[in-house]
């Protein structure tokens, strides 16, 4: 399976964690169309076909890292004082800018997977409907209120519809369940209202 005998023998993990981090190197510093799975597999020392062997696109491996950066974001802390659709706002605020980031860096993440289709497409977005409204209806009261200028509030709710999008795109097209993310939001919502 290794192309060379440089390269101490791994574990599978070990394995994907080296083709994880010289995929994220390659991708940004030299593009994602023109990283081949032969620089991926020199900058690991695998084969082409050792590299298949733990991801089997290029694309799965783009996902893996989508998502992984996903989970390894912390959210920013909220100044006290401020009303719960104050913080809900700076909290998606937030979240569409590591969105700009992670998307700068990995542009290929806007096609991520052959395997995306239609209706995967219609679920995400029935998903994403489900998990806006909660959030639309919190804007909506601060409005009223009077905490923020209803141009904010719109420009909020198209990063939060791109924002979930992004993200669901990237658990569906590694085999998850879009309907599985809804429960994390509504924690999320309750700790940013409490």
């Amino acid at each position: 399976m290794y192309s060379t005998s440089s390269f101490k023998r791994r574990t599978s993990h070990e394995t994907r964690e080296a083709v994880l981090a010289a995929a994220r190197k390659l991708f940004f510093s030299k593009g994602f169309e023109q990283t081949t799975l032969m620089d991926l597999g020199k900058a690991t020392g695998l084969s082409a076909r050792g590299v298949i062997l733990h991801f089997e696109t290029k694309a799965d491996i783009i996902a893996t890292l989508l998502i992984r950066d996903y989970s390894a974001r912390k959210p920013p802390t909220l100044g006290k004082g401020r009303t719960s659709a104050q913080r809900i706002l700076d909290f998606y605020l937030w979240v569409a800018r590591g969105d700009v980031a992670t998307f700068v860096a990995f542009p290929a993440l806007w096609g991520v997977s052959a395997r995306w289709s239609a209706e995967m497409e219609a679920d995400v977005n029935a998903v994403v409907r489900a998990m806006r409204e909660p959030v639309r209806q919190e804007l909506a009261r601060g409005i009223e209120a009077g905490e923020f200028r209803a141009v904010d509030i719109r420009h909020a709710d198209d990063l939060l519809w791109q924002s979930y999008q992004h993200g669901l795109r990237a658990v569906a097209v590694t085999g998850g369940t879009p309907a599985l993310a809804l429960p994390q939001v509504h924690r999320t919502l309750e700790i940013l209202a409490a």
